[in-house]
């Protein structure tokens, strides 16, 4: 492994100093950001990636009578380091050649309606399919026209470079941005399965975002003072440390963060604010404010499911927790929101099916927690609702669960005056002040954006301020990190399926849960998942990937509720999914193979798992409801519902 590193980084070397010394002779040495020092390294990196990938076209054809060669593959990796030194800036700056570049190996739609053809998967990431794991004659043709595809449109990127607008603001955006990527999806070698290459290419892209700040900076009395000093030691540590994970059998990945990692992040969130006259804060989904991706305070919650911009929003939120306990919501006046989402159970209901308002039947999925639901995009299994207006309204007005109508709801809820004035007071200085189905729905959203909890012994564990994890549950962060490759899907720090960095996308997969708990004898589930929403072949049994947070308190798991335990969870992923225990799945999208995961192993996993559990300041119940006049039925209703 170390004559790999080497490999890697005597290329890199010689690149830098190209950089340097052309920028020394075009006389740019200045105390301020110049984004034509910055353009002008770009293209030459560029210009190294494209050669690099010229080299390997050449190997691609000495290698054509070859069974394997290893010098091809080697300079695959060289390609794929110095790719990840600019990519950061090309996602940032140029993101429809960066899909085309380097997009996941998957036949994907355009879009996520019944009538976009379907994409064939392109880029870096299936040229690697085919150079290590396709040495057909066939996949020999296939990846030197992949190869010629690709520096194609490198080709174009120096054009591109030149004439855009890269603003301090944004180079940092770009540079920021990308750490997340690597170090919440690259590392779990998601993009590197055949080449194992995850913890070279992070360490590459490092040591160049070290060289662009000392190009960038180099007469900054700011960044020559103290702050190179600590940033370039920090990203020192972290470098090596990677390397170290290289040769890790079972890699460290608890260590990496809370010791390398979140100390580097902590620097270059910092240096934004040292180095900027005006950090121009981007409105997105991460706050770099926050010392690192792990801080409580990390995410902005307006961008995953935005919200009223409000000066009563506490009030409003108080009042949404009133009427999510509020059986008045129901036709029964028996049924509130909080009957399939209990705060005692992580706001779940214990089930394998929630209980439809006729006591006898049940509804066809199992009730998700609500905790850190304002921390995704979409709602629902089967990610049919954008926002919590949307589905509130759904629920309350859904024949099977609360069987309200807006109308009468309303009406009803304005016989309390106490109601009455609780509206007035929440919704104070806006157009709509009234009981309506607008701020009824406002109110209950409002309610559900507080339920936030990111504080749990792992969080506490991994920023450094406590020490309440044990051999064990570290173990099982390490093993979901890698071995059992849980992080692909389930991404840090939110452990759920919404994509980073820029937390727009959301992972479905089809896994083919079965029906049935029993794994030896498995039987199809009829449900047919985001399909019902959108017809398409690619969404037959596609589910949202839900969050791994409080699964302590949230049993049974799975969108039908089949598995009572986490061991079953468990063992259902180790032998491959729905395809694994025998199931026709076509579509599948988890892996079929075994995990190969021990006993032990699936125990620290659980063991972690529960480790995430935070409900604490979100479990209260309101003391009481508010009043309807003497003799009104409904002040003899049960806070929370009957059942």
């Amino acid at each position: 492994m170390k004559l790999k590193a080497k490999h890697v980084f005597l290329f890199l070397l010689a690149a830098g100093g190209v950089y340097m010394l052309s920028s020394f002779k075009a006389g740019i040495a200045k105390s301020e950001y110049s984004q034509v020092v910055l353009k002008n390294l770009l293209r030459h990196q560029t210009d190294s990636v494209i050669k690099s990938f010229e080299h390997l076209a050449s190997l691609a054809v000495k290698d054509m009578k070859k069974e394997d060669s290893e010098s091809l593959r080697l300079a695959f990796k060289d390609c794929r380091n110095l790719y990840k030194t600019i990519e950061g800036f090309i996602i940032h700056f140029f993101n429809e050649e960066a899909v085309a570049l380097n997009s996941p190996d998957m036949v994907v739609p355009d879009e996520e309606d019944e009538i976009t053809p379907m994409r064939e998967p392109i880029g870096i990431q299936v040229l690697e399919r085919y150079i290590f794991n396709d040495t057909t004659l066939d996949g020999k043709l296939k990846r030197s026209e992949e190869i010629s595809r690709i520096i194609s449109l490198l080709q174009q990127l120096p054009e591109f470079i030149q004439a855009s607008e890269m603003p301090e603001h944004e180079f940092f955006n770009a540079v920021q941005l990308q750490l997340l990527n690597i170090f919440l999806i690259g590392v779990t070698n998601m993009e590197t399965p055949f080449a194992d290459n995850a913890f070279a290419e992070a360490r590459a892209m490092l040591h160049y975002k070290l060289f662009l700040f000392n190009e960038l900076y180099r007469s900054n009395p700011v960044w020559e003072g103290k702050l190179k000093s600590e940033f370039t030691q920090k990203l020192n540590l972290l470098s090596q440390y990677l390397m170290q994970m290289e040769s890790q059998e079972l890699p460290d990945y608890f260590t990496l963060y809370s010791q390398f990692y979140i100390p580097f992040s902590d620097v270059l969130n910092k240096s934004r604010f040292m180095l900027m006259k005006d950090p121009m804060l981007r409105p997105g989904a991460v706050n770099f404010t926050a010392s690192s991706i792990f801080d409580p305070a990390a995410f902005n919650t307006n961008h995953f499911l935005p919200g009223r911009r409000s000066s009563n929003r506490a009030n409003i939120a108080e009042l949404g927790k009133q009427l999510f306990f509020d059986p008045a919501l129901s036709l029964n006046n028996q049924r509130s929101c909080a009957s399939c989402h209990q705060p005692e159970k992580a706001f779940t209901d214990g089930l394998p099916k929630s209980i439809a308002i006729d006591r006898s039947s049940t509804l066809t999925r199992n009730a998700p927690t609500l905790i850190n639901s304002v921390l995704q995009r979409k709602l629902f299994h089967d990610g049919r609702a954008f926002t919590f207006e949307n589905q509130a309204s759904e629920v309350l007005n859904n024949p099977a669960e609360m069987h309200g109508d807006f109308t009468a709801v309303a009406f009803k809820l304005r016989k309390s005056d106490e109601y009455v004035k609780l509206f007035r007071e929440a919704f104070r200085g806006e157009e709509d002040t009234l009981i309506s189905n607008r701020t009824i729905l406002a109110a209950i959203a409002e309610y559900e954006r507080t339920l936030i909890g990111l504080n749990s012994r792992f969080d506490q564990s991994i920023r450094g301020h406590a020490n309440l994890l044990s051999n064990d549950e570290i173990a099982g962060f390490n093993l979901f990190m890698g071995k059992a490759d849980c992080a692909s899907c389930h991404f840090l720090p939110l452990f759920g399926g919404t994509v980073p960095p820029n937390y727009f996308q959301t992972e479905l997969e089809v896994l083919g849960v079965p029906a049935n708990s029993d794994l030896n004898n498995p039987l199809p589930d009829p449900d047919s998942g985001r399909a019902s929403t959108i017809p398409m072949p690619f969404y037959y049994r596609a589910f949202k990937t839900s969050t791994v947070r409080n699964v302590e308190h949230t049993a049974p798991y799975m969108h039908n509720g089949v598995f009572e335990r986490l061991e079953d969870v468990m063992e259902f992923y180790n032998r491959g999914g729905g395809q694994g225990i025998g199931l026709d799945i076509p579509n599948q999208t988890l892996s079929s193979d075994s995990l190969h995961l021990t006993e032990t192993e699936i125990a620290q996993i659980i063991s972690f798992m529960k480790s995430l559990s935070d409900t604490a300041f979100l479990t209260s119940r309101p003391a009481r409801l508010p009043s309807f006049p003497p003799g009104n039925e409904l002040n003899s209703r049960v806070s929370g519902g009957e059942y």
